[in-house]
């Protein structure tokens, strides 16, 4: 298999008023093609920080983190850098804050397409319905709000957001941790069969 995500001794720490916190120290591993890999420890380990530093959504203070081959740190501003944002996706662990409620469902998974491929119109709006469709939504759902729905279906929207550019490579921080046992069931249920 080929090897899409390369971590290698990944380190990141916070200034605080009382010293320094090592939220991850030296932490290394790899994501090949088709694979899935679990992070697992206790609340406060650090594993958000990972997701959010694999994606330099919070930049890390050492270690090397590559993609297709590529170091993340050296895409810099340029059309690489550009490339890897729209192969790497992330769902993040709560779909009450990760929505923005003021916008319209088509508004929030049609986002990254706006941005990647300047879609508009009609376009947007058939490749928005079929990422819902994807995860259980109908085209019904386009003009409401997140406040419209339940935490099962919050977290599936943030799932189609997250696969509108159809990514190589899927980061979930901990997508179930908000929602009851029959959701969660549902939710991996669906991961698996999208897998």
């Amino acid at each position: 298999m080929v090897t899409l995500l390369s971590v290698e001794h990944l380190t990141k720490r916070f200034p605080t008023r009382h010293g320094i916190v090592r939220a991850v120290e030296d932490v290394s591993f790899t994501v090949a093609s088709g694979e899935t890999l679990a992070l697992v420890g206790e609340s406060g380990c650090g594993k958000t920080t990972v997701a959010l530093s694999l994606l330099h959504l919070i930049r890390p203070d050492g270690g090397r983190v590559r993609f297709e081959g590529v170091d993340l740190e050296s895409g810099g501003t340029n059309k690489a850098e550009k490339t890897w944002r729209q192969r790497l996706s992330i769902v993040f662990q709560n779909p009450y804050s990760s929505l923005d409620p003021r916008m319209r469902i088509r508004n929030i998974v049609g986002e990254p397409l706006v941005t990647a491929y300047g879609l508009r119109g009609r376009a947007l709006t058939d490749r928005v319905a079929k990422h819902l469709d994807e995860v259980g939504l109908g085209v019904e759902h386009l003009t409401r709000f997140p406040h419209e729905f339940s935490g099962g279906q919050r977290q599936r929207i943030a799932i189609a957001r997250a696969l509108a550019l159809e990514p190589k490579l899927l980061i979930l921080d901990e997508p179930t941790a908000a929602l009851d046992v029959s959701v969660q069931a549902q939710v991996l249920n669906l991961l698996q069969e999208l897998q």
